[in-house]
């Protein structure tokens, strides 16, 4: 009985999608190498329009339970949910097997039935952790994620007796669940993951045109205003810098981020992409000539760890990242990355005047930081260790 069986569950986007989605699809393709372990995906609901809600990607097969289903219609229609979500668990496992129920996130109100009804068929269950949710509370605005938020916590405080297996983002969570669990269950730190297939084998020297580059979340732990003071400072006196931006983040946000930018006396030199789709970013990310994983200094954004800031290594660019969770832990300033203060407008203006006046250090620093992120975060190195520790529970 030691072919496993896995599924992944949740309610992140799938196939295409952010550093959630990657994440899922990194454990995906390192480990559907081996043979002892077939893999599907049930995602529990996510937007027809991103995504088909059914098909077969990367030879793997993935259904939504209840396209559409957001907010209060998901509230009207759980028992429908929950009931078609049961039967795809039911559909899902395989009898002489080793079943395991891989959920992506915390115990929730949207999958917590689901989980009970796996453990009730056979299946070991493991939950991924990425964010710590007692201190997202502080970036909390609306009322909707505020009751969110502290229904998650009060369902977190129960995972010892849900699950199996626990695997964690960083070590802050780590840390915070081995108190949590108090030894009842294992716990596997995964950090953040890379596929190297995306990035160009040999980058470029930085050119004579610099272009600053961040994509992802646009949230308030990301700092994109800071981002945007420091360009606005380096612009006003190097006349060859642009900036590219790249993601999507709530309507607020969105608002805000393009008003900021339409202020910038330089906004001309700045370029906003949108939301791009895999083969369209990576293309942006490879041409970049320093990729800036910018955060400020929030309890949130301590307690996990930049999914793309591995991508930005990948690249064998000199990238510019922000002192917080584990990248110190990873990383060493000026010699595979240059590391600043989270929040520093400063501090990104003298990163960047650094590469600048030392063209050839910046490269190695790039070339270093390309090398440091295969050891510490390549996909598929990270499945071995990935399918021992699910062996194990």
């Amino acid at each position: 009985m030691n072919k496993i069986n896995l599924i992944f569950l949740g309610d992140f986007p799938y196939p295409h999608g952010m550093a959630g989605t990657k994440r899922i699809q990194h454990a995906i393709d390192g480990l559907k190498q081996f043979d002892d372990v077939s893999i599907r995906v049930i995602v529990l609901r996510q937007s027809s329009a991103a995504n088909p809600p059914s098909g077969v990607y990367r030879d793997i097969s993935y259904e939504t339970v209840m396209p559409n289903l957001m907010r209060m219609k998901l509230v009207l229609l759980s028992p429908a949910f929950f009931a078609k979500a049961k039967a795809a668990i039911r559909r899902a496992f395989v009898p002489e097997e080793r079943n395991i129920l891989f959920v992506y996130g915390p115990p929730a109100f949207d999958n917590i039935p689901v989980v009970r009804f796996a453990r009730k068929l056979g299946y070991k269950i493991v939950f991924d952790i990425v964010e710590d949710d007692d201190a997202a509370i502080e970036i909390s605005k609306s009322v909707y994620h505020r009751v969110k938020n502290h229904c998650t916590r009060r369902m977190t405080r129960q995972i010892a007796a849900l699950a199996d297996g626990l695997v964690v983002i960083s070590s802050h969570l780590e840390r915070k669940f081995t108190g949590l669990i108090a030894g009842k269950i294992p716990i596997h730190l995964r950090p953040i993951s890379v596929d190297f297939s995306c990035f160009t084998a040999a980058p470029q020297p930085v050119g004579e045109i610099v272009t600053l580059f961040y994509a992802g979340s646009f949230g308030i732990k990301n700092g994109l205003p800071v981002l945007l003071d420091a360009f606005d400072q380096l612009a006003a006196h190097r006349a060859n810098v642009r900036l590219v931006l790249t993601g999507k983040g709530s309507d607020e946000m969105m608002r805000s981020t393009l008003a900021r930018i339409d202020a910038s006396p330089f906004k001309e030199r700045i370029e906003y992409k949108g939301y791009l789709d895999d083969a369209a970013y990576y293309a942006a990310l490879n041409d970049a000539d320093i990729p800036c994983m910018t955060r400020v200094d929030l309890a949130y954004a301590q307690a996990g760890f930049p999914f793309k800031l591995g991508e930005f290594l990948a690249t064998g660019r000199p990238v510019i990242a922000s002192r917080v969770s584990d990248v110190e832990h990873f990383l060493e300033d000026k010699r595979n990355v240059l590391l600043v203060k989270p929040g520093s407008v400063e501090e990104i203006v003298k990163a960047v005047d650094y590469i600048h006046q030392n063209p050839e250090i910046a490269q190695n620093i790039g070339k270093q930081g390309r090398v440091h992120a295969r050891e510490c975060f390549d996909a598929f190195s990270q499945a071995r260790a990935m399918r021992l520790f699910l062996l194990s529970i």
